[in-house]
């Protein structure tokens, strides 16, 4: 099958504002919902402005529904502040549907789902900044709920990565949000911070300093494991929540790495992507393709069952600007094939994608074997 042919683009909607991420909803009944998080810089007039806030960082928040006929409903349009990162828990906490969202003021903010008279929308629910004073922007996060299967087992703990190159964790606590730590991870941004889903005492970083690096959690700031592998920042890292110790990671050196967490010091194979590495998304049914946003080389689709030996077998090069923000809808590929293509086909998944300057978001059908 060549590359290309692999996708079929079902619908795109302009953003306005430049895209950057595109996250689909896991909860039951909801599969077919996912956000996508918006960052757009507006210069003011620097004459009656003082230079320090000589800019204005604005963003959106935009919710989505897939229609029977694989269209696009836009069910909610939240203005605020510039989006960095979103990303939805694994698993209802509460009883509630948690999406969290870190933004160009430095916040931490946890929306809910609600759902009333078969209409959805995004409540804020709690806010917490994570730094004390000074212009940060929190640029990712990650929920540490990846393996969990049951709804409440305990306070969901969140890893959020800061532009002063800081970490920090937080506990949800009923209705509030508690940091448990914060430390200086690295010299420069630290572009991503994720737990590893199999002990989430353990979260890797990385950072504009080329470095990456592991914590835990249990013995405070001091890191258990540095890698020099990356040739430029590290800019995307997640974990596998079906095989233990498979760890990828992304930089803005074009190369896609996979890890073996128990020998960190190297990683087990390395394929160059043609394009600086946003975001990796393990996909959330065989856990063995990676979807990766390669900023100026497209989306890309790797098979990595041979961790060894993985192969680019799958290229998305609609998008006219940035590749940056892609995940993979929950929706089997039986009710994707009867309900959106009307047609049987095997192996179909449901992609979104977005890209910056041309500020465009598409979805997708993506066809993992030969028809």
């Amino acid at each position: 099958m060549d590359k290309s042919t692999m996708f079929k683009t079902l619908d795109s909607f302009d953003t306005e504002y430049s895209a950057d991420s595109v996250e689909w909803c896991p909860a039951n009944a909801f599969q077919d919902i996912f956000v996508c998080g918006t960052y757009q810089l507006r210069k003011e007039d620097e004459e009656t402005l003082d230079r320090s806030t000589s800019s204005k960082r604005l963003g959106r928040i935009y919710m989505f529904r897939v229609a029977d006929n694989g269209h696009l409903m836009l069910l909610q349009k939240l203005e605020v502040p510039a989006v960095l990162d979103t990303k939805w828990a694994h698993v209802k906490y509460q009883d509630k549907i948690l999406l969290g969202v870190v933004n160009s003021l430095g916040y931490l903010q946890i929306y809910e789902l609600k759902s009333n008279d078969q209409k959805e929308s995004l409540e804020l629910l709690i806010e917490k900044r994570i730094t004390d004073g000074g212009e940060t922007l929190a640029l990712s996060l990650d929920w540490c709920t990846g393996k969990w299967t049951h709804d409440n087992e305990s306070n969901p703990k969140i890893v959020v990565s800061d532009s002063k190159g800081f970490v920090s964790l937080l506990e949800i606590n009923e209705s509030e949000l508690s940091k448990i730590d914060s430390w200086p991870a690295h010299e420069f941004e630290a572009w991503i911070a994720a737990f590893d889903y199999w002990d989430t005492n353990v979260i890797y970083t990385g950072g504009d300093d080329c470095k990456f690096y592991r914590f835990d959690t249990r013995v405070g700031a001091n890191s258990t494991g540095v890698s020099k592998a990356h040739g430029a920042g590290v800019t995307s890292v997640h974990s596998n929540a079906a095989k233990e110790f498979l760890l990828s990671s992304g930089s803005y050196d074009e190369t896609l790495r996979l890890w073996d967490t128990r020998h960190f010091k190297r990683p087990v194979s390395e394929l160059d992507l043609g394009g600086g590495i946003w975001r990796l998304k393990w996909d959330p049914f065989a856990r063995k393709y990676l979807l990766a946003a390669c900023m100026y080389g497209g989306f890309r689709i790797i098979d990595c069952e041979n961790t060894e030996s993985p192969s680019l077998i799958g290229e998305y090069n609609e998008h006219e600007s940035i590749a940056y923000g892609c995940d993979w809808s929950l929706l089997s590929s039986s009710e994707i094939s009867k309900r959106i293509l009307k047609r049987e086909v095997r192996d179909v998944a449901l992609i979104g994608t977005c890209s910056f300057y041309d500020h465009t978001l598409r979805l997708s059908a993506t066809f993992l074997q030969n028809e």
